[in-house]
């Protein structure tokens, strides 16, 4: 604790500030993340049916049901605060503990408690970061297993549980940490750095645990056949990969260019950073381990510019790698005065782009109409039946044809938030005749203000919205 001071009273700042936030300016649940996850977490808990999410009493065969569930489990044990707050704190928590995690893995290579307490900072206060660590979402249990996997790797069964969470939380990606292990043990092998037993002791520990992981999908092949192959592997895995599927497009350089706005100067003093230490591992200055902690993370985001589907949230795990390389290059300097003096100016450097940004008072989600109808219908309707506004009916229309959807494309709406604080059915239609169908019914619809050719009998208004009561 006296050895660490500097990142401990550091994360102990930094929870404080983004707690008092979160307490004391509680908003609704945003779309999509958040109420997707806390939703199906809720379904789940309620129906008693835990081997997948459920949405709207319907299995999500696309992710494994490990956050959801969790998310579940803090709404519902910590009900007598609103779950608005106990989620979001929950998700400090976690990030609390892989800022820890990121201070102790490149500690490893650094060797300098305040460079690694900088490059927390600099990991902590990227936009994107700072968002996931205030919001309900699966991204941040990822970053965990795969930092966790490596630092107790030498533990079998703590290194399981990491892979555990890194997996069922991100299914097969979250495997990525075995492969990444498997490639630098077979490197140190081939390097004559360890003999066969020790590579054999290896394999054999990462396979054991790979087959252990392995068996849920196996198991879910059987309990949901054909539908869980092709929703869970093909369109949810190898679909985003080949194909921008649903609204999810992008230039080539999406990634890099979200990487240059999120990290700002930090990303060209990570490019340096990273052709320094490149250059120092071939000049074999640096060992083979300290350049695997040093890259761990940048092979992601060489697979992320690979991919055609570009979301943003995905850059989530890479931002400790570049804020460690736009550190690092300061251990090239023998002299400790040029030490502190770029530590200063780096310091300054994230205070500035900080301060700008103004990141610790921006807010993910407002009150909006929508949320507003939610409510409001909570006690008057049954159900709803909601009609998609006509630019999203042919945005639909154009991706269809273009064999960009998947099975649950449609399941969402426009605001699945809509079912969580409606809290009953919602059936959502994109195209006109099938709700003109239902519109014949009595029932609860609602309509976009440019289809107000609907618009008869019982009506309230909430923004661009109608809510019609037959």
């Amino acid at each position: 604790m006296k050895k660490h001071w500097p990142v401990i009273i550091f994360l102990s700042i930094f929870f404080a500030l983004i707690a008092v936030k979160l307490i004391s300016h509680p908003t609704p649940f945003f779309d999509w993340d958040e109420s997707l996850y806390v939703q199906t977490g809720k379904e789940m808990i309620g129906q008693n049916k835990f081997l997948m999410p459920v949405w709207q009493g319907q299995y999500w065969l696309d992710k494994p049901p490990l956050i959801p569930l969790i998310y579940g489990l803090v709404a519902k044990l910590t009900f007598l605060a609103v779950p608005e707050i106990t989620t979001r704190l929950f998700s400090l928590f976690i990030s609390i503990i892989i800022l820890a995690f990121v201070y102790v893995f490149y500690n490893r290579v650094l060797k300098d408690r305040w460079l690694s307490t900088l490059t927390v900072a600099i990991t902590a206060f990227t936009p994107l970061f700072l968002q996931r660590t205030q919001t309900v979402n699966l991204d941040i249990f990822i970053l965990l297993g795969w930092l966790g996997y490596i630092l107790f790797f030498d533990n079998f069964f703590a290194s399981l549980f990491f892979l555990f969470i890194a997996v069922m939380g991100k299914s097969l990606i979250g495997f990525y940490p075995v492969a990444l292990i498997f490639i630098y043990y077979f490197y140190k092998f081939f390097k004559k750095e360890i003999g066969q037993k020790d590579l054999e002791k290896i394999i054999k520990k990462i396979f054991i645990q790979s087959l252990i992981l392995l068996s849920w999908f196996v198991a879910m092949f059987f309990v949901f056949g054909k539908a869980f192959f092709w929703q869970h592997i093909i369109e949810s895995h190898f679909r985003r990969v080949t194909s921008s599927i649903e609204f999810h497009f992008g230039q080539r350089t999406f990634y890099i260019t979200l990487a240059a706005d999120q990290m700002g100067r930090f990303f060209y003093l990570g490019i340096i950073g990273g052709i320094i230490t490149l250059i120092s591992f071939f000049k074999n200055k640096i060992s083979s381990k300290n350049a695997f902690y040093s890259f761990y993370l940048l092979f992601w985001f060489i697979f992320l510019n690979l991919t055609k589907t570009k979301i943003f949230w995905y850059f989530y795990p890479v931002i400790p790698q570049f804020a460690f390389l736009a550190v690092v290059f300061i251990n090239q300097f023998n002299s400790k005065i040029f030490k502190i003096i770029f530590g200063i100016f780096l310091v300054i450097l994230l205070f500035n782009q900080s301060y700008r940004q103004n990141v610790l008072a921006v807010n993910y989600s407002k009150q909006e109409p929508y949320y507003d109808l939610s409510l409001f219908a909570k006690n008057k309707c049954q159900s709803l039946e909601i009609l998609i506004n006509k630019t999203n009916r042919d945005s639909f229309v154009t991706l269809d044809k273009l064999g960009l959807l998947i099975t649950t494309t449609k399941w969402w709406g426009e605001h699945p938030s809509m079912v969580y604080y409606f809290g009953k059915k919602i059936n959502f239609y994109y195209e006109t005749k099938d709700f003109d169908n239902i519109y014949k019914n009595k029932g609860c619809f609602v309509i976009d203000k440019n289809d107000a050719n609907y618009l008869t009998g019982n009506t309230k208004q909430f923004g661009d919205y109608f809510l019609i009561m037959k």
